[in-house]
């Protein structure tokens, strides 16, 4: 019986652990906009670390010379439109050295995205909010919500400090977890 076939499977099985007052916080924000409860959001990261662990070819195929890394950071998107200023909320799925992934929800699907914005965000455990302008590369949108690939267009060396010292990080901790 496959444990990530959700169709009859019954959760007869109970976890519970701590953690911090500000991952809890993000934890909530991250739920308040994918509209699931902490319990579902919980579990879906499990299946995917387990799923991901379990099949160790995944994480091995990447062939991009910026590889993409995996994470749930909320964000803002302020987009300008004619003299007004557009906002949307969104959660970046992954980043890279140059790009990053994001998910919008409750969004019409004929909406067009400015080709020039910036996205605000702190990476996890940093004080140093990020606000990055980004090109659209492309947007496709199915049921209210819309995926955004796009690009850095680094005008801060800081910055671009500050998120490769991030990647980086998480290179060197899923070296050593993998060990």
């Amino acid at each position: 019986m496959n444990i990530f076939d959700k169709k009859g499977t019954r959760k007869n099985t109970k976890i519970s652990f701590r953690t911090d007052d500000e991952t809890f916080a993000k934890l909530k924000s991250i739920c308040r906009i994918e509209k699931k409860t902490t319990s579902s959001l919980i579990e879906n990261i499990l299946t995917e670390y387990v799923l991901i662990h379990d099949n160790d070819s995944l994480v091995e195929q990447e062939k991009r010379l910026s590889p993409r890394k995996k994470c749930s950071i909320a964000a803002v998107i302020v987009a300008n439109n004619d003299n007004d200023r557009i906002y949307y909320n969104c959660l970046i799925k992954s980043l890279s050295t140059n790009s990053a992934q994001l998910v919008l929800k409750n969004v019409l699907s004929k909406e067009k995205f400015q080709q020039n914005f910036h996205i605000l965000f702190n990476l996890p455990k940093s004080n140093h909010p990020l606000l990055l302008p980004c090109q659209l590369i492309r947007s496709t949108c199915m049921e209210k919500e819309c995926l955004i690939i796009s690009k850095f267009d680094f005008s801060n060396r800081a910055d671009s400090e500050i998120l490769l010292k991030y990647l980086q990080k998480n290179d060197f901790t899923e070296i050593n977890n993998k060990k």
